[in-house]
């Protein structure tokens, strides 16, 4: 019987507990964390019934009222103080499990009378907020205290054992769960069933097994083994009240946004790191303009902290130097500097580089003298190449010494290399006709032999060009002088 009437008033808080949860869940309009309350300190009253349990348990339930005081001293846990007052009213009988016991205590001829016990409490309380910072809130809660109570019957008198005061002096330890509903920021309606724990057997007046060891002992007769055992008395509650939160603290958490702030935001109220990243909510919501709800506000795969603290990017983007390469790519991948967009300063961003392959973080990462950005901007040349048109001529001396093309192997067109023509036969690599002869360097030397640096290379004072033997020199005769052959004149 008496466990029914417990399983029942759980089960009654539970069923208003999901009945709120859902009316309430329909008006929450607002993204982010769920209302909360303000105030740390929080004063309840509220009233409700209360059911004893012992040797004369029934259905009877009788009205009692409560206070309490708590102080959130965490997210999840409160602490206080909680007085009650209130009575149980129940059917004192003769039952079988108290046999003679019962008659000795209240008399042989006692008969069923309806009585009553008046109570009172206070008790030092640990509530476990198991949904904090949300309408509703979920709880379980323990504590020890003290109970006064006076049994109607110790007041009447005439018992067997019957103490000098009625009013008595014992512990209970209430346990139970229940639930709020926050109607504001700093009201709430709750409602909890407890279970109060006693230390004592005599809430009904009737100490049994102290009443049978007693007459046992007094008539000289031994305990009887086969007395059924009595255990101490405790009592149910259901209850329902008002709770009130005092000294509104308009910022929980101390991180310099006001509760109303971050409920509009989303951020928790009892955290102020919300995202947990190193940052509090205040200084990315004001100062840096990063999400308090991620810890990479932009994605690029540094956190917002690493960004701020220990690199100086900036958290809200991804590409601070707007170089083309992500701050996180440029920190672990290409060690480049996340806030130059031209780490080497060559003139070509790190991004540039990366596209064409060359170095970021060298000037000339080829190593021919020439920036890779001036190779790039400015000559047209192959920054991953010395020699970009492969004539044996590294750019750099093609352009800062020979005044060449370097990225023509045969400047001047001639069809000798510039290296060749620098190199091994000393000619202008800019000039096809180094001694202005009228024959192109490549053709002197490839065709006829001549020396391209001399314009009569026999020296007979007939330009190759006219020179029929440019390598033999005319035999001054005067017999055919104009050809530039040697030769006999006729006889």
């Amino acid at each position: 019987m008496r466990t029914n009437i417990l399983i029942r008033c759980m089960l009654l808080a539970i069923l208003c507990g999901v009945m709120v949860e859902v009316a309430v869940a329909q008006s929450v309009v607002f993204p982010g964390r769920p209302r909360y309350s303000e105030g740390r300190l929080a004063v309840t009253a509220g009233g409700g019934i209360g059911k004893y349990n012992g040797e004369f348990s029934d259905e009877q339930v009788d009205a009692l009222y409560w206070m309490n005081a708590s102080w959130t001293i965490g997210p999840y846990l409160r602490l206080g103080v909680q007085g009650e007052r209130g009575r149980f009213s129940f059917n004192r009988r003769w039952r079988s499990n108290t046999m003679s016991a019962y008659e000795v205590q209240f008399g042989e001829d006692a008969n069923q009378v309806q009585r009553h016990t008046e109570f009172q409490s206070l008790a030092a309380v640990l509530f476990l907020d198991l949904l904090p910072a949300r309408y509703l809130n979920v709880y379980v809660l323990g504590g020890v205290g003290r109970l006064w109570y006076t049994p109607e019957d110790y007041k009447l008198g005439g018992l067997y054992l019957q103490p000098d005061e009625a009013q008595q002096l014992g512990w209970v330890f209430p346990a139970g769960t229940g639930f709020e509903v926050f109607l504001s920021e700093r009201i709430s309606f709750n409602a909890e069933v407890r279970v109060n724990l006693t230390m004592s057997g005599d809430i009904d007046a009737f100490p049994s097994d102290k009443v049978r060891d007693t007459w046992a002992e007094q008539i000289g007769v031994g305990r009887n083994p086969y007395a059924a055992e009595t255990a101490n008395d405790f009592f149910f509650s259901l209850s329902a009240g008002i709770r009130v939160y005092l000294f509104p603290d308009n910022d929980i958490d101390g991180d310099g946004l006001t509760n109303a702030e971050e409920e509009r935001l989303g951020t928790n109220p009892y955290d102020p790191d919300t995202d947990g990243d190193g940052l509090s909510d205040w200084y990315e919501v004001k100062i840096l303009n990063t999400d308090p709800l991620r810890i990479d506000t932009d994605g690029d795969g540094l956190t917002d902290f690493e960004e701020v603290m220990k690199y100086g990017t900036r958290p809200d983007l991804v590409d601070t130097d707007g170089d083309g390469l992500s701050d996180a790519d440029e920190i672990r991948i290409f060690l480049t500097d996340p806030l130059k967009a031209d780490t080497d300063g060559d003139g070509l961003s790190d991004g540039e580089e990366i596209l064409l392959g060359t170095n970021p973080n060298k000037v000339d990462t080829d190593g021919d003298g020439i920036s890779d950005g001036d190779e790039v901007k400015l000559y047209g040349t192959n920054p991953l190449l010395p020699d970009t048109d492969g004539d044996g001529l590294s750019d750099y001396d093609e352009i800062f010494i020979w005044r060449t093309d370097p990225t023509k192997a045969d400047t001047d067109g001639d069809g000798l290399t510039d290296f060749e023509e620098v190199m091994l036969y000393k000619t202008d690599p800019l000039n096809p006709d180094t001694d202005g002869d009228g024959l192109s360097d490549w053709y002197e030397l490839r065709v006829i032999g001549t020396d391209p640096l001399n314009p009569d290379t026999d020296g007979d004072g007939i330009p190759d060009n006219l020179d029929k033997c440019p390598r033999l020199p005319e035999t001054w005769n005067g017999f055919q002088d104009d050809d530039g052959c040697p030769d006999e004149k006729p006889r």
